[in-house]
């Protein structure tokens, strides 16, 4: 039986079109990709550059289904490719017009994020195809450390970069715990706001986990009834510390209420309160002069 070659290797000995990835992605990609790798899947990559990364994915995922890549950079209609299961769109992925032609493929298995690397991008982006994804699927956001820089739309504080959306993410992730009369599309009113984003569409309940690593996120997908913390389950026989948790075997969590909580139950986002105080103190600082 052939040995599968894992993505490090096929890097390595790579010598067709230029593709590059940080040490620390091929790393994680050994153990996050490899449940995939024999399977029939639709592979997505958005940013493709010279087009080696197609390639090095199409060996890859050596019985895949489609590998399908999209570039805003027009010089990538001139590339070219021998494996039959390549496919290349050329255009901006979030037009609606290109959204179209990429999605008549149906729906992925994973979905890469390696494009502009802005933070509005990489969240109209991930509006636009997350509800693209199979149950089960995986959705990867590359270079997420220029969320941190003014160039490419971020900041450390900067409550509307791309890396704090993925942050409100695992709040979501968490929603039946808030314990207060909010939707989870409350959260990110401020990306709503700013970047004209409908999150109601979105299907925030099917967000399963959210993985960070140094510039990269994993997000998995499952179904909304996989998603929920479920039932108790307390085994065993010998309770002398503490002689009453049998009875809450297959119980459900109660949620305690956080109506009376300041932390929780709030008209406004914090990122919010801190711009008005701004404004208040600008206004108050004018009137003394």
């Amino acid at each position: 039986m052939k040995k599968l070659l894992g993505i490090k290797d096929l890097y390595q000995a790579h010598s067709g079109k230029v593709s590059d990835k940080w040490t620390i992605y091929l790393n994680e990609y050994e153990d996050k990709l490899k449940q995939y790798q024999k399977l029939p899947i639709k592979f997505f990559e958005i940013g493709v550059l010279n087009g080696g990364s197609l390639e090095i994915f199409s060996k890859y995922f050596s019985d895949a289904e489609l590998i399908l890549g999209c570039d805003i950079d027009p010089k990538c209609k001139e590339l070219r490719f021998n494996q039959p299961n390549i496919k290349l769109v050329v255009g901006d992925v979030n037009n609606e017009v290109i959204k179209k032609e990429i999605i008549k493929y149906s729906k992925f298995d994973i979905i890469l994020d390696d494009g502009s690397h802005n933070s509005d991008d990489i969240i109209k982006t991930f509006f636009n195809y997350f509800n693209h994804l199979n149950n089960g699927g995986l959705y990867i956001i590359e270079d997420l450390h220029c969320s941190y820089w003014r160039e490419y739309k971020g900041g450390l504080f900067f409550p509307i970069s791309s890396i704090n959306f993925l942050k409100k993410l695992v709040d979501i992730i968490n929603y039946e715990h808030w314990g207060v009369e909010k939707k989870k599309e409350w959260l990110l009113r401020g990306f709503t706001e700013n970047y004209k984003i409908n999150f109601e569409s979105l299907q925030l309940d099917q967000i399963y986990s959210i993985e960070f690593i140094n510039s990269l996120c994993f997000i998995r997908k499952k179904s909304s009834e996989e998603n929920k913390l479920g039932k108790s389950v307390v085994v065993g026989e010998d309770e002398r510390v503490a002689p009453d948790r049998k009875k809450f075997n297959n119980s459900n969590l109660k949620v305690l209420n956080q109506n009376r909580n300041p932390w929780s139950n709030r008209e406004s986002l914090p990122e919010e309160e801190l711009e008005l105080l701004k404004k208040k103190m600008f206004l108050k600082n004018k009137l003394n002069e």
